[in-house]
C-alpha cells in the first residue's frame, strides 16, 4: 500500500510505478477541490487507476490526513475536548462526543461506494502525547461500538490502509476508472 498524504498532485507515472512495484492501492489527501467536490458527489473517492503497464486502486480522503474536526485528542497539537466517561462527574459527555463522532461517520460514508470508510486519526507532529490520543481512541471505538445494541450499524476499529484495502476487495464492487494525472492542483 502507498500513502500518498501531502503532495500536491500525483502523476499518472506515479501509480504506475508503485502497480508495477507490486502495490495494491494508493491514498492521498490533497487532490483539485472542484475535482473532490465531482467525485464525493459521484461516489468516486475510490477507483482504479489505469496507470499505463498496471492498475492501481487508489482512494482519496474524504477530509484531509488528520482527525475529523473536533477529535484531536494530542494535548500538545489541539486542545480538543476528551471523552470524560466517568458518570460521577458534572462533565461526563460520552453520549454527546460519541453522537459527533457518529453523525460524522454517516455523512463521509454517504460518499463512499461500500460500507468501509477510512477515518485517519492524527496528523502532522501529533501522538507527541500518544497515551491521551489512544485513551480517548479507545473510548471512541469502545463506546461506539455499544451503540449497536441499540440499532446503529457502525462498528469502529483500528485499521491499517491494507487490512482496509483488503475490506474493499472483499466488498467485490465494480469500481470505475480513472486514467490521467491528478494535475494541476488549484
Amino acid at each position: 500500500v502507498s500513502w500518498h498524504i501531502d503532495p500536491f498532485g500525483h502523476s499518472k507515472e506515479n501509480a504506475n510505478l508503485f502497480a508495477m512495484m507490486g502495490f495494491d492501492s494508493f491514498f492521498f489527501a490533497r487532490l483539485d477541490h472542484d475535482d473532490k467536490n465531482n467525485r464525493l458527489n459521484t461516489k468516486r473517492m475510490e477507483e482504479l487507476w489505469n496507470a499505463g503497464n498496471a492498475d492501481l486502486f487508489f482512494g482519496a480522503l474524504f477530509g484531509f490526513y488528520g482527525p475529523p474536526s473536533g477529535f484531536c485528542f494530542d494535548g500538545v497539537d489541539c486542545t480538543d475536548t476528551p471523552i470524560k466517561d466517568d458518570k460521577a462527574l458534572e462533565d461526563y459527555n460520552v453520549d454527546s462526543r460519541i453522537n459527533e463522532f457518529l453523525g460524522y461517520v454517516e455523512v463521509h460514508a454517504a460518499h463512499y461506494k461500500t460500507n468501509h470508510i477510512m477515518v485517519p486519526m492524527g496528523s502532522d507532529f501529533q501522538y507527541m502525547m500518544a497515551n491521551k490520543w489512544y485513551t480517548n481512541l479507545d473510548k471512541l471505538i469502545k463506546y461506539a461500538n455499544e451503540k449497536q445494541v441499540n440499532g446503529s450499524k457502525i462498528n469502529l476499529l483500528y485499521s491499517t490502509p491494507m487490512c482496509y484495502t483488503k475490506g474493499l476487495n472483499d466488498a467485490k464492487v465494480t469500481w470505475t476508472t480513472k486514467s490521467d494525472d491528478f494535475f494541476p492542483y488549484s
